[in-house]
């Protein structure tokens, strides 16, 4: 699983790199900017105009850097530079300096308009990287709206700027069609309300140590496909469905058999060997024509469900998808590795497995 990292601790592991790989922060800086090429030129060929606005800090020097690099492989590349009230970081003007007499490095003012953008058709954002603590304003905020309003898609480095990374964030925000990070994932990139400024977001291995996160600690962790396929069990030849236990599924109600139906094959692919789904007398021949792979148990009522079936047989029991507001079961205490259901009046039961 992929640690998600606090904004302060992507400082400690770029320090940590730093000091135990060990690599100046300039050279650290320069792996970041060939992962950002190699995956833009693998997706872009060089008839793209290229835009890249730059803060002045070390995300603004990741777009000095991928500026050079761009325009060395052949592509017509256009850079601007925010100067606001931040100080320029030391790696910025080392990348400002090896941008020199190769690419035309315009500073943007105060009364901004989508127009200077207009000849750009692809614009990178490398404004504000991580560790952004408020929303933008002045002459940033001009300059975030003036790229929402081009009608070019846009590639945010790191984090799209006024997007801050470990919590919600409203105002200014980039909207990037691609947010490319370096390694990790940051929070913000899993809120929902954030996906129409993230885009799809992918990460570039730059060559962060990897002993840091071994001693890390987090809350936050994103599982990734090799997670999944390391608790998947291998099925030998002769396996048949007896040996991978029967699972329950009590679920659906009059009006609401499409959710039983989800639930049905969704649980088949969790890989049971046996799935008998319980539903009312109506959704009988719904389930069987909807799942014919599942067995169905019919409960005595024909709009909802009134009684459980008997729990013995079942290795798991998964009860909730369509039940809406009920009348008859409940849930009593855990007994013997199994949810004991008894007749009783609730108002809703949600989705568990035993």
């Amino acid at each position: 699983m992929l640690k998600i990292l606090s904004t302060q601790q992507i400082r400690d592991l770029d320090a940590y790199t730093i000091q135990h790989r060990p690599i100046a922060s300039i050279d650290l800086m320069e792996n970041a900017c060939h992962a950002i090429v190699t995956w833009f030129t693998e997706r872009y060929d060089a008839t793209y105009t290229v835009g890249i606005v730059c803060g002045t800090g070390n995300n603004g020097g990741d777009g000095l850097g991928v500026a050079r690099l761009l325009k060395e492989a052949g592509y017509t590349v256009r850079v601007w530079i925010v100067k606001g009230g931040m100080n320029e970081s030391d790696d910025f003007k080392k990348n400002l300096e090896r941008l020199q007499d190769k690419v035309d490095v315009t500073p943007l003012g105060e009364k901004i308009k989508a127009e200077i953008f207009s000849e750009c058709d692809i614009l990178i954002d490398a404004i504000f990287g991580s560790g952004l603590s408020r929303r933008p304003e002045g002459i940033y905020a001009n300059v975030i709206e003036a790229l929402n309003e081009t009608p070019v898609n846009k590639i945010a480095i790191d984090i799209p700027s006024g997007l801050m990374a470990d919590k919600p964030s409203e105002g200014p925000i980039v909207k990037a069609k691609f947010t490319l990070a370096f390694q990790v994932p940051k929070l913000a990139f899993l809120f929902p309300e954030h996906f129409s400024y993230v885009g799809i977001w992918i990460l570039l291995e730059i060559g962060l140590h990897k002993d840091f996160f071994k001693t890390v600690e987090t809350p936050y962790y994103y599982v990734v496909r090799k997670d999944v396929r390391k608790i998947l069990r291998v099925r030998s030849k002769f396996d048949h469905k007896g040996k991978y236990g029967h699972a329950l599924l009590i679920a659906g109600g009059y009006g609401k058999m499409g959710a039983a139906i989800l639930a049905a094959r969704a649980a088949l692919r969790t890989g049971p060997g046996l799935l008998t789904v319980h539903v009312p007398g109506s959704g009988y021949s719904i389930i069987q024509h909807a799942v014919p792979e599942a067995m169905a148990s019919i409960d005595v009522d024909n709009e909802v469900l009134s009684a459980r079936p008997d729990l013995n047989s079942y290795t798991v029991v998964g009860i909730g998808p369509g039940l809406g507001l009920l009348r008859h079961i409940s849930i009593n205490r855990k007994k013997q590795g199994r949810f004991w259901i008894n007749a009783k009046r609730i108002l809703r039961l949600s989705f568990f497995l035993v």
